[in-house]
């Protein structure tokens, strides 16, 4: 399948407005994106592709009051995608302890948890600073995997899986509503020599059918986090930790409101270039009071 790669240049630069960017090309149909220093590369199929849509987009029109935004496109075939991602993605190591890279990259002696990713089109390499986070977090929870029952929401190139798997998970579920990602996830877990983890598509209305998990991994926008934090809390056994990352420091309270109104105690947290991970405990016993 041949995609459109839109690169989106902001002057000067604002990882927020980019985020608020990537947040409405999300809302049409755009399925993954790529951050570059001036802007980022947002994906779509050429079937797909409508010039006349962005150049329509109010957004752009209320930035341009204080930022310059100019957009090109390309068309990518479906072959070149794999030189192109070759030719960027470097590997990362997380917390002297994780190392993420490509399958093409050198593995690097003392580290205790080697990912291979190919992330494609697909979210979650660990360059960003959420996914980061969560990768940190959930090393701190990894005396308290062993055994458990994962669930990670909007799983994009399943990174937290992976992990999650190699902390001694004894079950993930990975679920994403973009089909990329569902092929992506998959290819990498296959590449990882995994099989304890199952990706599925959808939203958080699959969960519904799931049942309780110890541990659920969120890394998605504030907006969806506060919509499906009622599923999460619902298939989240009574003591198990909701791990969120995707939001601002500025949008925590509001975060942190909503886990309380569901009877979630608050955990911890951390901060990345103005990027939070936080945790929560479930306590079913004050909901049911």
């Amino acid at each position: 399948m041949d995609y459109t790669a839109i690169n989106f240049n902001i002057t000067p630069f604002s990882e927020e407005i980019a985020d608020i960017l990537i947040a409405t090309m999300s809302s049409i149909g755009y399925e993954g994106f790529q951050y570059t220093d001036t802007g980022f590369t947002a994906y779509i199929t050429c079937e797909q592709f409508e010039e006349e849509r962005i150049q329509k987009l109010e957004i752009l029109q209320s930035l341009a009051v204080d930022y310059q935004i100019d957009w090109n496109f390309s068309v990518l075939q479906d072959r070149d995608w794999n030189l192109e991602w070759e030719k960027n993605f470097t590997p990362i190591v997380v917390d002297n302890r994780i190392l993420i890279r490509a399958g093409f990259h050198p593995t690097i002696p003392g580290i205790d948890y080697d990912i291979i990713i190919e992330p494609k089109m697909s979210f979650g390499t660990g360059h960003h600073p959420t996914t980061t986070l969560m990768l940190e977090t959930l090393l701190d929870f990894s005396g308290q995997m062993k055994g458990k029952r994962v669930l990670d929401m909007g799983c994009g190139t399943g990174i937290l899986s992976i992990l999650a798997a190699k902390l001694g998970a004894s079950t993930v579920t990975g679920i994403d509503i973009d089909e990329w990602s569902y092929r992506n996830a998959r290819e990498n877990i296959e590449n990882n020599q995994l099989q304890n983890i199952q990706i599925k598509i959808g939203n958080a209305g699959l969960l519904e059918k799931e049942k309780e998990f110890d541990f659920i991994l969120a890394n998605i926008n504030r907006n969806i986090l506060l919509t499906d934090m009622p599923f999460y809390e619902r298939c989240l056994k009574d003591g198990g930790i909701l791990i969120m990352s995707g939001f601002y420091t500025q949008d925590l309270p509001s975060i942190r409101q909503k886990a309380a109104e569901l009877g979630m105690t608050y955990g911890d947290q951390k901060m990345k270039q103005n990027w939070v991970a936080v945790s929560f405990t479930n306590n079913k016993q004050f909901v049911e009071l």
